[in-house]
């Protein structure tokens, strides 16, 4: 496959001064009612949310789904399709953390539920053998015409697979190997999903965590989350990821501290601890959950970053309501800057074998008189920006990319807007109604086009690809 690395060169904003002190902290609250059922209708004033018990602010808020765009013309496309957020999620079948005795219970039962499910789209299946080797057995990659039957008929690679690992653990893993070579695993496939929309789940079947103290924080009077070894580095990777893990105990035997471990793992990502349910309500729930999530981003500071883990304290005043969202973070010192920080949003957009959809876009094109290429009728959703008053005035900062592909992959280098708009009170009522108007020339020899909007204020992107020829 060609592959173009994405080098971008960007401006400074010109509203750098009303800019964050320093990265976001990103949550995706999920919030049920007494029955189990997403609560989708609050607003950023329903959230009280303290981090070490400082009171803070929303900066930035998103309500669970998107609103389908009306259908237009065949020259016209949008990466909000369905109405719904979208998700994928992750199978990590994890031997490594099954003991001798779980190992084989757990293979039969998945081997029983996954042909039970109705569809496979949108999820993957990997094994963590006792070598701690990730083995893909459905893995994430382009869209095939089997993704949505491949549950039905994997039985026998899965099945041969276990039987290559059926052998005892290896001496050479020992504790502090296991615990690494588990949060890798964790770590490439929270990378691998990092380039997929919506929300991001991993669902880890384990029946417990063997967990190594940082021989550096001896004495730590924390749990093993604050004093174990490689715990931060995974915490900052899931995070940025924006990837939830969702443990999730088959069969087996299942003991107090192993109980913790996992419950814990679950508040530190995001995710929600599942034991001894059929495979299909499981992914249903993670589903329902995935499609009511909001997204909430707060600004606590340059001084936040400080090297050390931070315990939040998420509320809504909802009766009855109860919150699924990660509960402490490992602030990470950075040295990039905000430029920095949004060309690394902007290349993985612009590398994603899929459209992200955080931000709202319309394309509608009309052929270029006399010359190969496009015209670009851009319409892009205010209500995903951050727009600050300002003088009478709403004002933004975009960076808007232009990709020439083929059908799969880029094939040359962006173009690249600095973008920023300022709306009057009336044209800014407009926009809210018809939408946030963007029109570009582009020539080109190429296929496709990929449109990447980024806003500078929070780093959340959206990104639409269609076909010119």
């Amino acid at each position: 496959m060609h592959r173009v690395v994405c080098t971008l060169a960007l401006a400074a904003s010109a509203l750098l001064a009303q800019a964050p002190s320093g990265p976001l902290v990103r949550l995706h609250p999920v919030v049920l009612d007494e029955k189990g059922q997403p609560v989708t209708d609050l607003t950023a004033d329903d959230f009280k949310i303290t981090d070490l018990s400082k009171p803070e602010t929303v900066f930035a808020f998103h309500k669970p789904g998107h609103e389908a765009p009306p259908k237009g013309d065949v020259l016209e496309f949008s990466n909000r399709s369905s109405g719904s957020t979208p998700y994928t999620l992750a199978i990590l079948f994890d031997m490594i953390n099954l003991s001798d005795s779980d190992r084989l219970e757990n293979w039969h039962t998945l081997d029983k539920m996954l042909p039970q499910l109705e569809s496979g789209a949108n999820l993957y299946l990997y094994v963590l053998n006792l070598e701690g080797t990730l083995i893909p057995i459905h893995p994430m990659g382009p869209a095939s015409p089997k993704d949505n039957d491949w549950p039905k008929s994997i039985a026998s690679a899965f099945d041969k697979v276990m039987k290559q690992s059926s052998h005892g653990r290896p001496v050479q893993v020992g504790a502090e190997e296991q615990e690494k070579r588990t949060f890798k695993a964790l770590e490439d496939i929270g990378n691998s999903l990092a380039m997929y929309p919506g929300q991001r789940e991993i669902l880890w079947i384990a029946n417990g965590l063997t967990t190594v103290n940082d021989p550096k924080l001896t004495p730590c009077n924390g749990d093993w989350v604050e004093c174990g070894l490689y715990v931060p580095h995974l915490a900052v990777t899931l995070a940025g990821d924006e990837v939830a893990v969702n443990p999730y105990v088959l069969a087996g035997n299942l003991n107090a501290d192993a109980n913790y471990n996992l419950d814990q793992m679950a508040l530190l990502t995001g995710g929600h601890f599942y034991s001894r349910q059929d495979l299909k309500p499981v992914i249903d729930q993670i589903g329902a959950a995935a499609a009511g999530s909001y997204t909430v981003l707060y600004d606590p500071g340059a001084d936040n970053w400080n090297n050390k883990w931070h315990h939040l304290h998420v509320t809504t005043e909802r009766k009855g309501a109860k919150l699924q969202v990660r509960e402490r973070y490992y602030a990470v010192s950075s040295t990039l800057s905000s430029t920095e920080r949004s060309k690394n949003v902007l290349a993985m957009a612009f590398q994603a074998p899929s459209d992200l959809s955080t931000i709202g876009l319309r394309v509608k094109i009309t052929p270029l008189e006399g010359k190969p290429g496009a015209h670009l009728h851009i319409v892009i959703d205010p209500t995903d920006l951050l727009l600050r008053q300002q003088n009478g005035k709403y004002a933004g900062a975009l960076y808007c990319l232009i990709s020439d592909r083929n059908d799969t992959a880029p094939t040359s280098q962006p173009s690249v807007l600095d973008l920023h708009p300022e709306l009057t009170a009336d044209q800014y009522k407009g926009a809210l109604k018809d939408g946030l108007p963007l029109d570009q020339d582009h020539p080109t020899d190429a296929t496709h086009l990929r449109v990447i909007l980024l806003d500078q204020n929070t780093d959340e992107v959206g990104s639409v690809t269609f076909p010119i020829k």
